[in-house]
């Protein structure tokens, strides 16, 4: 498959595998954060990422470890169609930090865990802050998932987002070309 058939994957995927890798790019792209109605937001995908098909084979690739978003496997996967099916990502707002990974058929936030950003332990805070922190984060996410239908049903979505998807793509199997190349 080539780079053009990811607009093909997109135009038939369903809408949550492509909102996650529309995050993706956008945060490759454009630094990951967000301006959304309850305030800012900045995401970054973290450790590990599972692309997936849409066919009948349901072809599958997973990465975990050693930066995956910058795999060269992580490319060619999203040349060949694959779109993000399930992610972990960081984020952050104010002095809150989570951990958390979304999944790409029901947009379920999962593992979440809050991040103290003095270190690496999780905050000792009541069951009630957590579930308020919890709630503030799926607040956030449906903040930007409406965002992303935004554009996603807009008229200029192939003409504009997906180009600039194509361009995101092709330069990162240019880079994996490269990467290889040196290896």
């Amino acid at each position: 498959m080539a780079v053009d058939d990811l607009a093909f994957a997109i135009e038939r995927s369903f809408l949550a595998s492509e909102f996650l890798t529309w995050m993706w790019f956008r945060c490759e792209t454009e630094g990951g954060t967000f301006d959304l109605p309850s305030g800012g937001l900045s995401i970054a995908v973290e450790d590990a990422l599972t692309l997936s098909s849409w066919d009948e084979d349901g072809v599958k690739a997973s990465l975990r470890g050693g930066a995956p978003t910058r795999r060269p496997e992580a490319a060619h996967a999203l040349a060949a169609g694959l779109l993000l099916s399930k992610a972990r990502f960081i984020g952050a707002r104010g002095g809150r930090e989570w951990l958390f990974a979304l999944d790409g058929q029901t947009l379920d936030l999962t593992s979440v865990k809050f991040v103290d950003p003095e270190g690496d332990e999780e905050p000792e805070d009541s069951l009630s802050d957590k579930l308020a922190a919890t709630e503030e984060l799926r607040l956030a996410i449906d903040e930007l998932y409406d965002f992303f239908l935004g554009l996603r049903l807009d008229a200029d979505w192939n003409a504009i987002e997906v180009e600039r998807l194509r361009g995101w793509v092709k330069s990162k199997l240019t880079r994996a070309q490269q990467a290889l190349q040196l290896a």
